[in-house]
């Protein structure tokens, strides 16, 4: 934490534990939006997370290619689609939990409920107009969810507010 906040990787050089040295690496290049820093990780997921963390940073798609893991390179774009408010980037991502994570977290950055309507996934889909009518303080959205559960949770926000 005291490296995070101080940017200063003269303090994760001291540390023995290699995985823990390259988090704290991770954790200094993300707010320095410093690649060259992931580049000194040997963790390879960490590694990964951290290009993913500098992405979402510089707001760098270019970046996410770097990673070899599907999955994070599939996250990377999502993180990047919700710090540019960008729903096309979205749609590189070929997982539907993942992509409508990402059009989910698009929507409530933009504060746009009609986004969450593109969403395949019923969960992904649930969740973003449930965040979406309390982002809008709009209990007509809780209408939409599908799921009686969250349909119910939606509408007992507004209920014991």
């Amino acid at each position: 934490r005291t490296a995070r906040a101080k940017q200063d990787l003269s303090i994760c050089d001291k540390i023995q534990d290699q995985d823990t040295k390259d988090t704290c690496y991770s954790l200094v290049a993300s707010p320095k939006q410093d690649l060259s820093i992931c580049d000194e990780i040997q963790n390879q997921s960490i590694k990964e997370n951290c290009y993913r963390g500098v992405a979402r940073a510089k707001q760098d798609l270019s970046i996410c290619d770097k990673i070899q893991d599907q999955s994070i390179k599939e996250y990377c774009y999502g993180d990047v689609a919700e710090a540019k408010q960008d729903l096309s980037i979205c749609d590189k991502i070929q997982d539907q939990s993942i992509k409508g994570k990402c059009y989910r977290e698009v929507a409530e950055a933009k504060g746009d409920p009609s986004i969450c309507d593109e969403i395949q996934d019923q969960d992904e889909k649930d969740d973003c107009y449930y965040w979406a009518a309390k982002y809008k303080e709009d209990p007509s959205i809780c209408d939409k969810i599908q799921t009686r559960y969250k349909k119910l949770m939606c509408h007992s926000y507004f209920k014991f507010k």
